[in-house]
């Protein structure tokens, strides 16, 4: 095949399309970023580096420039959810056979997935498409109860707030452009996730895991737990997954899935068409066996995959992780190790001392990154919360001349644990 990969990423597990695609057999082309150039296959047939993928104009441009290279393509990857559109675009331009624009939307613009899935005869939040304040004020007030304004295609919570219906919504959303924004109402109860593969419209791989906190809190500066479950909870948790997916559409790929629990059943939160963020590929390799990445591009090339379906194989262990967001506006004078003292916590990855934290870290460059395996869900929530109370760290506030732009820099060396990193 002639496989033309469109990719953002630098890190070794990410952008190792090397383990997971014969360049040999397949005639590989690349749109790059500088800093994946070494992680290249010799083999590959084309590259096109680009200096990010931010603006899609530059990454289309580099696209057709494969293609009068090399092409035509007989199948196009953009596996990060930011060049999801970028490469439907191409694929539509190009000839390229896939997801194109109409059908990649669905899993980007909120207000459409839950059209689609309330469609499906699905239960999702009462929401509304909003371009401005008296819309949201409009919403809350016929709800009477708080409510969530986020942008439709956002991503990790960036630019969300959960308004309660005594707060000044202009105080609130001062400074934001509402112009691609929905409004829905709040829904109490626990988030879940679910992370697997689907294929023929059948989900192959799943697990389902329920958040300790929400991205949200996250985005506000609470650390962002998780751990699988199994069991009935789990399963019905899994099977309102398959039924959402199938109804909006997603025949083969990776999917990361968010719903909310409550007393009287499962309520979609959102989707995204690709593997999870954070942790969780790390996670599902090492303890399920399971390269979310890799099997997705094997289905993508109609190649076999190797997870073994869910069904076939019971779980040994309870995979889980935590992250624990930036302290924005410091430095980090030191910080402590947990592996070795906290039960089930198998991997971290810490920032050095001296790091600045600008907040520009997302899910990646943060104050820690944790991953545990245990022998049921609440051992591993155990150890997640150990690892919250016991780490903590000193950290500087940075002078004025070192500070990012817009943030706070007084002289205090601070003593934070994970649990009120701000």
């Amino acid at each position: 095949m002639k496989i033309l990969i469109i990719n953002r990423w630098d890190d070794d597990h990410q952008s190792d399309y090397g383990s997971r695609i014969d360049h040999d057999r397949h005639q590989v082309s690349y749109v790059t970023v500088p800093k994946h150039l070494p992680r290249i296959p010799d083999a590959a047939r084309h590259i096109e580096v680009v200096p990010d993928l931010a603006d899609p104009a530059p990454v289309i441009s580099a696209a057709e420039a494969a293609h009068r290279a090399v092409g035509p393509f007989d199948t196009l990857l953009a596996l990060s959810e930011f060049d999801l559109l970028t490469g439907a675009v191409v694929r539509e331009r190009l000839g390229i056979p896939g997801p194109d624009t109409e059908a990649v939307t669905v899993f980007r613009d909120k207000a459409r997935m839950k059209e689609r899935v309330a469609a499906g005869g699905l239960r999702v939040p009462q929401f509304r498409e909003v371009t401005g304040v008296a819309q949201v004020a409009e919403f809350r007030a016929a709800l009477g109860a708080p409510v969530v304004v986020k942008p439709r295609a956002g991503a990790a919570s960036v630019g969300t707030f959960v308004v309660r219906p005594d707060e000044d919504l202009d105080a609130v959303l001062a400074g934001t452009d509402l112009s691609d924004y929905e409004v829905e109402e709040f829904v109490e109860g626990p988030v879940w996730h679910v992370d697997g593969l689907m294929d023929e419209r059948a989900m192959i791989f799943g697990r389902a895991s329920r958040y300790m906190d929400t991205c949200y809190g996250f985005s506000q500066g609470r650390p962002l737990g998780s751990a699988v479950h199994t069991g009935p909870e789990a399963e019905e948790m899994l099977a309102f997954t398959e039924a959402c997916l199938q109804a909006l559409g997603l025949d083969r790929g990776a999917f990361h899935f968010e719903l909310i629990q409550t007393r009287t059943g499962p309520v979609f939160l959102e989707v995204g068409a690709r593997f999870g963020g954070g942790e969780i590929p790390w996670v599902f390799q090492d303890v399920y066996g399971v390269d979310l990445i890799g099997d997705w591009i094997r289905l993508e090339l109609g190649e076999p995959v190797r997870t073994v379906p869910a069904g076939d194989r019971p779980d040994a262990e309870h995979g889980g992780f935590l992250l624990v967001p930036e302290p924005r506006g410091t430095r980090l004078v030191s910080r402590p190790s947990m592996t070795g003292t906290v039960p089930h916590l198998y991997a971290e990855e810490l920032p050095a001392a001296g790091h600045l934290f600008d907040g520009k870290g997302g899910y990646r460059f943060i104050l820690g990154r944790f991953r545990y395996r245990g022998p049921s869900p609440e051992a591993v929530e155990e150890a997640i919360r150990t690892t919250i109370e016991g780490y903590r760290c000193r950290l500087e506030e940075l002078e004025p001349e070192d500070a990012p732009s817009g943030l706070r820099a007084d002289r205090q060396v601070l003593t934070a644990s994970a649990g009120r990193s701000r």
